[in-house]
């Protein structure tokens, strides 16, 4: 009976003892930084500043920068008693112009105010009901790192902007004719930036998940409202169209295959679903890996109810009807076999695409994109001739620059071209306006701040889903070493937001890097891509619950980095 009781003692001390080690195991690990939802923060915002409106135009109620990431912008919030218009004019400095606008009638007056200078006390003149208000809003300071505008030459000066946005680091920003910032963003939106018709503002998100993709698109307006969020299962890349039924058509890559940068996905604006997936890869019966095509950017053709693609590593123009996906036509010097029967000839001695970028359709049959010819860019024109299957070069612009370059067009031989650090304005093939900004730019559309501006507290909505990302095989994680100096080694940081866990880290390309989240009953190991050595990876939300422990494995050996993460 002794030796029975002793036995039991035993068990519990063992049993105590193992549930000391487990907890001072699960204790050592600390929970990684959380970022706070955006979209919660918004509405917060929106409940403090908007559950009292009872302002009158001589004392109004002013909030500088309402939602955080805005900086010179604001909102003046009064009441008036009867049922009138407010124009309010932003005064320019150093002969800039005013910048005006008028609201819809309205007796409760929420005024989005853009367009003010930095660090600078802004003057600001409203008129409601016969009566006028001056008021003043001090802005704070440019950050230290900001893309400012130097070398400026510009002709015009009116109240349309140069909205820029970065390629890789840098801030999407708007630049007056004189060069003054008047508008910009915090946070990493990149990528192509566009008005869609209802006046707000569609640029990528900034939740970076794989080397330079985000997770999707933000429509926003210039305060910084976020209205709809789409998340995209592959990602955001470059370039967007606003279709004419509503719905947004964008690069994206095909989650399932072995391929990337070949893929386009048709959104729907009301629920964030993919409706349609275009796979250049299986259209131009691809057999590479990798980055084989490099889709930089796609025009659709309402006329043709089709779609142009350039494809930058192919050195090709690719055109596919819309409707049944069925290729209609490849423009390059060098065709595969089986692609031939879709080859356009060459109608003259017109030269061949070469790392085509920014294509655009100016007119019925007529195409225009970024070219290079010995080394040089060049604005090349085409026209399509469909009943004899030709093509022909009409125009060839020299951009005198042998950077990567993106067109906007403005209107008839009227273009914003991008290249390196510097917007540049060609109006009948003469340069009017030239800025260099300190940073490398992707696009630059030139458009004026106020567009069908009508403030509405509605609730910003998240839609779509990043879906499971890809697991690869697990690992046991019997034996792990902690070594704390591997966070300063690889640069490591990891955090978590609303979508999921973000881990980024600076490696070799030769490194083969996981990272293994691991709650004792499940297990799951994520490959990082070192191929940019500065990888971003996303680990999503979608398919995972609970609490787990991160580890790192680089090269074989597996490290305890001493974190947790939750996800709900």
């Amino acid at each position: 009976m002794k030796r029975i009781i002793t036995k039991y003692i035993i068990l519990i001390l063992v049993t105590f003892l193992i549930s000391i080690l487990i907890y001072n195991y699960i204790e050592s690990f600390k929970s990684i930084d959380t970022e706070k939802d955006i979209l919660v923060t918004q509405k917060e915002k929106e409940n403090s500043y908007l559950q009292n409106t009872n302002y009158t135009l001589d004392n109004p109620n002013i909030i500088i920068n309402p939602y955080g990431n805005s900086p010179l912008t604001a909102l003046v919030v009064f009441q008036t008693k009867d049922l009138t218009t407010a124009e309010v004019t932003i005064k320019g400095k150093n002969g800039s112009q005013d910048i005006s606008h008028t609201f819809t009638p309205s007796k409760i007056h929420i005024l989005p105010i853009y367009g003010l200078y930095a660090d600078y006390d802004n003057k600001i003149i409203i008129t409601a009901s016969n009566k006028t208000k001056e008021i003043n809003i001090k802005t704070d300071k440019l950050p230290k790192d900001f893309t400012v505008a130097t070398n400026i030459n510009v002709e015009t000066n009116d109240e349309e902007f140069y909205f820029t946005t970065p390629e890789n680091s840098g801030y999407t920003a708007a630049y007056d004719s004189k060069g003054d910032v008047r508008w910009y963003l915090i946070g990493d939106y990149r990528w192509n930036l566009q008005r869609l018709s209802n006046g707000h503002i569609l640029l990528s998100n900034d939740k970076t998940i794989s080397g330079s993709y985000s997770s999707g698109l933000t429509e926003i307006d210039l305060l910084g409202k976020i209205y709809y969020e789409y998340i995209i299962p592959g990602g955001f890349y470059k370039s967007v169209i606003e279709l004419n039924n509503g719905n947004l058509l964008a690069l994206s890559n095909n989650l399932e295959g072995d391929t990337k940068e070949d893929f386009i996905v048709e959104i729907d604006r009301s629920t964030g679903n993919i409706i349609k997936t275009i796979d250049l890869s299986t259209i131009l019966k691809n057999k590479e890996k990798g980055n084989w095509f490099k889709a930089t950017s796609l025009a659709y053709d309402s006329n043709t109810n089709s779609i142009t693609i350039t494809g930058y590593n192919k050195n090709m123009l690719v055109n596919i009807d819309y409707s049944s996906l069925n290729l209609n036509w490849v423009i390059g010097k060098i065709i595969p076999n089986n692609l031939k029967n879709y080859e356009l000839k060459n109608d003259s001695n017109s030269s061949y695409p070469e790392k085509p970028l920014s294509v655009n359709i100016i007119g019925n049959n007529k195409i225009l994109f970024v070219n290079e010819k010995n080394n040089q860019r060049y604005l090349t024109t085409y026209e399509i001739n469909y009943s004899n299957r030709l093509f022909k070069e009409i125009d060839n612009y020299q951009l005198n620059t042998n950077e990567d370059t993106y067109i906007d067009i403005i209107d008839n031989n009227n273009y914003m071209v991008t290249r390196n650090n510097q917007i540049a304005e060609i109006k009948d093939k003469k340069i009017v306006t030239t800025i260099d900004i300190n940073s490398t730019l992707y696009n630059t559309k030139k458009m004026p701040l106020y567009a069908n501006d009508i403030y509405t507290g509605v609730d910003g909505i998240r839609l779509g889903t990043l879906g499971k990302s890809k697991t690869t095989n697990s690992y046991t994680v019997l034996f792990s070493s902690k070594d704390k100096s591997i966070f300063k080694k690889y640069n490591l940081s990891l955090y978590k937001d609303v979508l999921g866990l973000k881990v980024s880290g600076t490696f070799d390309k030769k490194d083969s890097v996981q990272i293994i989240l691991d709650n004792f009953l499940d297990k799951k190991t994520y490959e990082l891509d070192t191929e940019n050595k500065k990888d971003y990876r996303y680990i999503s939300e979608d398919g995972i619950k609970g609490k787990y422990y991160i580890y790192l494995r680089i090269n074989g050996k597996i490290y305890k980095l001493g974190n947790c993460v939750t996800f709900n």
